[in-house]
């Protein structure tokens, strides 16, 4: 289009551009987002510094190479810490990792068109596909909704999986889960998108777009298989299928404050540039160590909070009571981070809060996953194990055993477990024999 501009127009526009491309750059530098990696917001901005600063450098402005500057030096500490997480996930969920990542491919796409940077080996980059492949529900609508979400993707990931297929994959992988996606769009519903972010992403997935690779779905696509993303802390099971009576799909997740990478990062300091956790933000994490989504059949049946208040019972795990620490449900207490509308992570100990996978395996149709959530509880409650595991056992049949110990002064009487629906209500049939209850 700009070739088909007057000249008043051009300029026009490029003043515009430049004026809002410097007030981008002062923000950077008092807001947020200046200084929080692998975050939404950080991510976003930061390429668009970069690419206004790009449209602009070879005209008006002499700021240009400031700009560009602290955008590549922002988003390169974000893709080398990014090379740490290395099953491709992003610990603020689906929904907002697809805001996060439809900006780091147009980084990666930038940084190697312009500046001769590759970051096509980078081990999250490589491992990325799963990330939408191993979350979506049964039928290519739904997604997994761990952490803030809107129950499957805010930008692409048609976008995003089509640049995974042309410059990472290049098995047309992407390319078909992509169409699967596109296809199955829902037409009306809380899962349409919205316009805000419907068009936004149209213009990359053009670009990236290689028609040469033909349409195939992953090796072992057709039979349920169990995924353990082992840096978020998560594993899934039957995701990636058509919907079908028999297409059961369920998750759970035990795992560490933004990601295990990060968590360890925060922790053991070994870069002198991260500052603890004021360089993260996972605000948009919920308090969700030994949660569980279940879907038989494909119908979801247990579910996530979605975007809602950080309550623990909403995230189907166990608050205890009475707790001399509890904040918003007197006298019941979840786990560390809960009650506002983000996830606390930067007060008391909060920050520690922790969960860990400690058995996933799947044999046949059957499949075990366990999981140990006890520092992501107060101290205070005294609790010495909060152990969960879950036994699928066909297809309709989920196992739930919950193991807690505590110590002999520990103040908890009570535990309570709320599985929480979306969908369905769920109501308490007494079973009749013979007519008899």
């Amino acid at each position: 289009l700009y070739h088909s501009l007057d000249r008043n127009r051009k300029n026009k526009y490029l003043k515009k551009i430049e004026t809002v491309t410097s007030e981008m750059y002062e923000y950077s530098k008092i807001r947020s987002w200046g200084k929080q990696y692998i975050h939404n917001h950080q991510t976003t901005n930061m390429v668009a510094l970069l690419t206004g600063a790009l449209v602009v450098e070879g005209y008006t402005s002499n700021k240009a190479s400031m700009w560009k500057e602290i955008a590549i030096d922002v988003m390169e500490k974000a893709m080398f810490l990014l090379n740490h997480v290395v099953d491709g996930s992003l610990d603020e969920g689906v929904a907002y990792g697809s805001y996060t990542s439809k900006s780091v491919t147009q980084y990666v796409y930038l940084a190697q068109r312009h500046f001769g940077i590759d970051h096509l080996e980078n081990n999250w980059l490589k491992m990325h596909f799963w990330f939408y492949y191993s979350t979506v529900l049964p039928g290519y609508q739904r997604t997994v909704g761990i952490a803030d979400s809107n129950y499957n993707w805010f930008y692409g990931p048609e976008s995003q999986l089509v640049f995974l297929d042309t410059f990472i994959l290049k098995n047309g992988s992407g390319n078909w889960l992509a169409s699967q996606i596109r296809k199955h769009r829902p037409k009306d519903g809380p899962m349409v998108q919205s316009a805000s972010q419907r068009w936004s992403t149209i213009h990359t997935e053009y670009l990236w777009y290689n028609p040469d690779l033909p349409l195939h779905p992953p090796a072992g696509h057709g039979t349920p298989r169990m995924h353990l993303f082992s840096n978020w802390g998560v594993v899934t099971y039957g995701a990636g299928l058509p919907h079908s009576q028999t297409n059961t799909f369920f998750s759970f997740k035990s795992g560490k404050l933004g990601g295990r990478a990060v968590y360890d990062i925060v922790h053991f300091q070994p870069y002198s540039w991260v500052d603890g956790w004021r360089s993260f933000n996972p605000g948009h994490e919920h308090p969700d160590q030994n949660s569980f989504t279940f879907a038989p059949n494909g119908q979801v049946f247990v579910s996530e909070a979605l975007y809602g208040p950080k309550y623990s019972h909403l995230n189907n795990i166990l608050v205890f009571a009475p707790s001399p620490t509890s904040q918003c449900n007197n006298p019941w207490e979840g786990q560390l981070g809960e009650c506002a509308h983000w996830l606390k992570w930067t007060t008391d100990a909060n920050g520690d809060a922790s969960g860990e996978i400690i058995t996933a395996s799947q044999e046949g149709e059957s499949v075990f996953v366990s999981g140990e959530a006890v520092a992501s509880y107060s101290s205070s409650m005294k609790l010495k194990s909060v152990y969960r595991s879950l036994l699928l056992l066909n297809h309709q049949t989920l196992l739930v055993l919950d193991h807690i110990e505590k110590h002999e002064d520990s103040p908890i009487s009570l535990v309570s477990a709320f599985f929480h629906n979306l969908d369905i209500d769920f109501k308490y049939v007494p079973y009749k024999f013979l007519n008899k209850l």
